[in-house]
């Protein structure tokens, strides 16, 4: 399938057929990360960021336990 790159604006934009979204599993506002590999424009989706603080905020009581003591350092965790 071929399409045409356009002006939009001050940029140039591709637009994407209907078909090929559906195929990649994308729809209007998906995030996805662009990439040159020889010469070649690779759109893929872009993987969901998690902070450590967002994905604790979650956590309910029920999944906290407490600090578990291992001992004393041994071998090379002593460094």
């Amino acid at each position: 399938m071929q399409t045409s790159i356009a002006k939009w604006g001050n940029s140039l934009a591709l637009r994407l057929p209907r078909q090929i979204l559906a195929d990649a599993s994308l729809a209007e506002g998906s995030l996805v990360d662009i990439q040159v590999e020889d010469q070649r424009i690779v759109i893929t989706p872009a993987r969901k960021r998690y902070r450590l603080s967002d994905m604790l905020a979650k956590e309910s009581e029920r999944q906290r336990h407490a600090e578990v003591d291992w001992g004393e350092p041994v071998g090379n965790e002593e460094l």
